[in-house]
């Protein structure tokens, strides 16, 4: 606020100091009449020429709209286009979706299948029992604690008459 009151200050002494021609501390309608014809008060100078005259010609006015409206109907045909393929990407992700599902109950069935058939129709892994360690590796061990390896199961035997 104060640089304000600063700044009419300065432009009412200027004026005082310029147009008031008999320092009466008013300015009469003649004096201010005198003060606008002088040469300065009329010559706008350099860079107020854009002011009086348009900035663009009808011609470059109408291309201006012209381009506007054509890359207006672009992006809006863009936008629909965008619009079309975010919607078949949300119903191909749905299908996509389905199919996954399908696909790991597919899996844990066929899961559940092969267990049921290794436990029925196969002996046991031979990987499923503790493996010994090596005989060299017993040293520290009580021989009375020493494990004789297993004879691995006899895996049943095909009959090749039958296939």
């Amino acid at each position: 606020m104060r640089e304000m009151e600063e700044e009419r200050l300065r432009m009412r002494e200027h004026v005082m100091k310029n147009v008031d021609t008999n320092r009466d501390r008013l300015v009469t309608l003649e004096e201010f009449l005198a003060s606008t014809q002088r040469k300065e008060f009329g010559d706008t100078g350099e860079g107020w020429e854009w002011r009086c005259t348009p900035a663009y010609t009808e011609e470059e006015l109408r291309r201006f709209e012209e381009e506007l409206a054509a890359r207006e109907a672009e992006l809006n045909a863009k936008a629909q286009r965008l619009s079309q393929e975010t919607e078949a990407l949300g119903r191909s992700q749905g299908r996509l979706e389905a199919q996954k599902r399908e696909l790991q109950q597919s899996v844990s069935a066929g899961e559940r299948h092969w267990d049921v058939y290794r436990h029925h129709f196969l002996p046991p892994f031979p990987d499923d029992a503790p493996v010994p360690a090596p005989a060299g590796d017993q040293k520290d061990v009580d021989p009375s604690e020493k494990k004789v390896p297993d004879q691995p199961p006899e895996l049943p035997r095909l009959d090749t008459q039958h296939l």
